[in-house]
């Protein structure tokens, strides 16, 4: 097995032992916020809430294999991120769409629009932070002069920095328009 199949399912593993508690967590926020803005209450909530929670993970899946793909883009033929990449962003894909379609047969209620606001603030913090990472990578390895090893940091980077700027304009651009 290649070294990045070795590194990428503890990554995975310990990824999602830390986004798997979330879920919950959202869940709880909202349905304070409700409850203390005396708001009716949304029976529909929880599985709004857990079905944009894994639409959440398998865009961060898609996204973690589209860097893969590109770096073994990079590299050329038979490089060993291609298969595990295409296997993320395939997975990830699937799970985003079952979750888009069956976010759509969820009754609409205003809690909702707190729901994916939340989730979008979620994902912008997952990208930033992972393209913060990245870039700080890309830095060290050009001041150490190690141009072939950017091979995975840099295609994280621009990934991941332009999957944050989405959901920032999702948060900002949308707050402007309503405000």
């Amino acid at each position: 097995m290649s070294m990045i199949g070795l590194g990428l399912f503890p990554f995975l593993t310990y990824y999602l032992y830390v986004v798997v508690p979330l879920a919950p967590l959202v869940y709880l926020f909202i349905k304070w916020r409700a409850y203390r803005n005396e708001q009716a209450t949304d029976p529909w909530l929880g599985a709004a809430v857990l079905l944009q929670y894994f639409w959440t993970l398998a865009l961060q899946l898609a996204l973690l294999g589209m860097t893969l793909i590109l770096a073994g883009l990079i590299k050329g033929r038979n490089a060993e991120e291609l298969n595990p990449g295409l296997g993320l962003c395939t997975s990830g894909l699937i799970v985003l769409l079952v979750a888009f379609f069956a976010l759509k047969r969820v009754p609409r209620s205003p809690l909702r629009s707190q729901s994916w606001r939340v989730f979008n603030a979620l994902n912008l913090l997952l990208c930033g932070l992972v393209a913060l990472v990245a870039l700080c990578a890309t830095a060290i390895l050009l001041y150490e002069g190690k141009i072939s090893d950017l091979r995975l940091p840099l295609p994280a980077f621009f990934i991941f920095a332009a999957a944050w700027y989405w959901f920032l304009y999702l948060l900002i651009g949308k707050n402007k328009k309503n405000g």
